[in-house]
């Protein structure tokens, strides 16, 4: 019965998801989130038993009581906590708060399978970071003035990045981190946020000349400060980031193509300047030149996801600690060589299903500061995934930043979920327009009919 379980697992797990993400598309269609709580409450249906199968097959394939304690907490974040935050705010999508948990808990699934210990840590950050993400929307609905501190964020950024430039830590040849209390902190995941709502409330208003010149002065400074820490992967992430929100709030495509040749030239110019960067580029151009030093990595990555085909080999039975840093950089190439090709890539339309969501809400939004904070964080979000999975499969040199929910990394999780939590305030902020303008005008109508 045990081996009957762990080899239907292989197919019962790819199957939910894929069933999850059915339920995904018919929310897309319904697109009122009012109207959405259905197709919600199925997915977590699916949710569970996707969590259930999984864990069931490392429970049986590790003979090991203390994961079933852990899969118990999960249940708790995944799918109480959610119920909670629909409790409190009605407003907000349900199918997006969906979305998180199913990545977070993909990525937990092969964290768990590789240290247990690390998974733990992860879920302890991500518990605790559900925990602010609730407060968030209750933040953004009494704070109407975060628009107006445009520069404060900007301030609280650089001087954030500053610190890591002077006293941070030197991981791999950048500085990253820097540590209080024996906690360590990677400053730039956190700058991500704050970034965005500086261009946010720089370019709420209009884009003209002045708006323009600000924004890229502090986008400048940022990704300065970035590159002398050789943190060139969150440096490119802003760059872009820059790029992309400047063209759509200008409605100018010439900013696109502007910044596309400023960001090849400045690709360019980072190969000729650091050695980091000409040994990534040299383990994208032929790894198995290179297999026993600078193309290791990728190499072992790649011999993993050829492996795992359409179903993968199953969870506990591949060799996913054989890829040096794979709980962050190569996360995706761990999952697909155990739990397979069709599993990966039902991952990724996850993650591009919550960049639709993202993008549709900015659609509806008439204020011009949320508008572009929904924008930033949907195009800082898809160009992170893209950048991860890219450099792990060999589609583009590897730049060293994670799978955002999915990969291993406590800054990283908790910058995600508060993302996201910024991201249902809006939506709560759009229900709650919805509802006064409802509530005018059925008054409206009862005041025409009592005039009758």
């Amino acid at each position: 019965m045990a081996y009957t379980i762990v080899i239907a697992s292989r197919y019962l797990i790819p199957l939910f998801l894929y069933l999850f993400l059915s339920c995904s598309i018919y929310a897309l269609f319904v697109g009122d989130v009012r109207k959405q709580s259905g197709a919600a409450a199925l997915q977590m249906v699916f949710l569970f038993l996707m969590q259930f199968t999984a864990w069931l097959t490392i429970v049986i394939r590790t003979q090991q009581s203390k994961y079933l304690l852990f899969y118990a907490f999960l249940q708790i974040l995944t799918l109480a906590l959610p119920v909670l935050a629909w409790f409190i705010y009605p407003g907000i999508s349900r199918i997006v708060m969906n979305h998180m948990c199913m990545l977070f808990s993909a990525g937990l699934i092969v964290l768990t399978r590789l240290d247990l210990t690390k998974a733990i840590k992860q879920l302890i950050i991500a518990g605790a970071s559900f925990v602010v993400f609730l407060i968030v929307p209750w933040i953004l609905r009494k704070c109407r003035f975060l628009e107006k501190l445009g520069w404060i964020y900007a301030g609280i950024g650089i001087s954030a990045l500053g610190i890591v430039l002077i006293l941070g830590q030197v991981t791999h040849g950048s500085k990253l981190s820097w540590s209080i209390g024996g906690i360590t902190f990677q400053p730039s995941e956190f700058v991500k946020l704050t970034f965005v709502f500086f261009l946010a409330a720089v370019l709420s208003e209009k884009t003209g000349i002045r708006q323009v010149v600000a924004a890229g002065i502090g986008a400048t400074a940022h990704v300065l400060i970035l590159v002398l820490s050789k943190d060139l992967g969150s440096a490119l992430i802003l760059f872009m980031v820059y790029v992309f929100l400047m063209t759509i709030s200008a409605h100018q495509p010439l900013y696109l193509a502007g910044g596309l040749v400023a960001g090849a030239g400045a690709s360019l110019l980072a190969y000729r300047m650091f050695s980091h960067v000409q040994v990534r580029v040299q383990a994208w151009r032929d790894p198995w030149s290179v297999i026993d030093k600078q193309g290791y990595q990728i190499a072992q990555a790649l011999f993993a996801m050829s492996r795992g085909g359409l179903f993968g080999l199953g969870i506990g039975k591949g060799t996913p600690q054989d890829i040096p840093y794979v709980e962050t950089d190569f996360i995706f190439s761990a999952v697909i060589e155990e739990l397979g090709l069709l599993f990966g890539i039902g991952i990724l339309l996850t993650a591009a299903v919550l960049f639709v969501l993202m993008i549709r809400l900015a659609g509806g939004l008439a204020d011009g500061f949320y508008r572009n904070l929904v924008v930033g964080f949907a195009i800082l979000y898809l160009f992170q995934t893209f950048l991860t999975v890219g450099g792990g499969s060999k589609f583009i040199p590897l730049t060293g930043v994670t799978l955002p929910l999915v990969s291993y990394g406590g800054s990283s999780v908790m910058t995600t979920i508060l993302m996201f939590g910024v991201i249902e305030g809006v939506f709560v902020l759009r229900y709650d327009e919805e509802l006064r303008i409802e509530k005018q005008r059925r008054k409206k109508k009862r005041q025409t009919e009592e005039t009758e």
